[in-house]
């Protein structure tokens, strides 16, 4: 296997439970949404936000399954493991940054503001539409703003984790910039 094959991302893709909705990305920014044939103006607000809810967490499922076909075809280029040993137990840091990154509840909204999409530890994700937003937007129009949103969403999370790895992971932040991070936080939840 080539050194590009062992980067290549192998692509994701999902659909919604009701079978009417797909999204699909190679690279995880180049994300694709698209509607069966009509299925869009069959929507109400509500169920569209249901329906794409649903699609978010089924994406998440696929882009872990990708993570871990990417990891295996790398670990296989460079070593042969017989038998895999046990996973290393965490320590107490690593176990709270796990639980700290299992709670971070990530927001973004599309541009004209009529879609929300938030997540919380990336496998609960919930989409909110605006009121009229199915008859007020055509579809295609829809799809951009919801790639918008989903995208912002994503940023919002990679800034948050960032965070939690500098909290956590000691990479080298000072002390007092994480103090002061920790310190914003509880202000903005004092604030909620």
């Amino acid at each position: 296997m080539s050194e590009p094959d062992l980067d290549r991302r192998p692509p994701i893709s999902a659909s919604s439970p009701d079978g009417a909705i797909w999204a699909d990305t190679t690279d995880g920014t180049d994300l694709r949404i698209s509607f069966s044939y009509a299925a869009y103006g069959r929507y109400t607000d509500d169920t569209l936000a249901h329906q794409l809810s649903r699609l978010g967490q089924a994406m998440w499922v696929a882009f872990q399954r990708s993570q871990d076909e990417l990891h295996e075809r790398r670990s296989a280029a460079f070593r042969v493991v017989v038998d895999p040993p046990a996973r290393p137990e965490q320590t107490p840091g690593q176990a709270a940054y796990t639980r700290a990154l299992n709670e971070v509840v990530a927001s973004g909204g599309s541009p004209d503001g009529s879609i929300t999409v938030r997540t919380t530890g990336a496998l609960s994700w919930t989409v909110l539409l605006a009121e009229g937003t199915v008859t007020r937007l055509g579809e295609s129009t829809f799809v951009s703003q919801l790639t918008a949103a989903v995208q912002a969403m994503l940023a919002d999370r990679e800034r948050k984790i960032a965070a939690l790895k500098a909290e956590f992971l000691d990479l080298g932040v000072p002390k007092r910039w994480t103090a002061l991070l920790n310190h914003l936080r509880s202000h903005n939840r004092a604030q909620a």
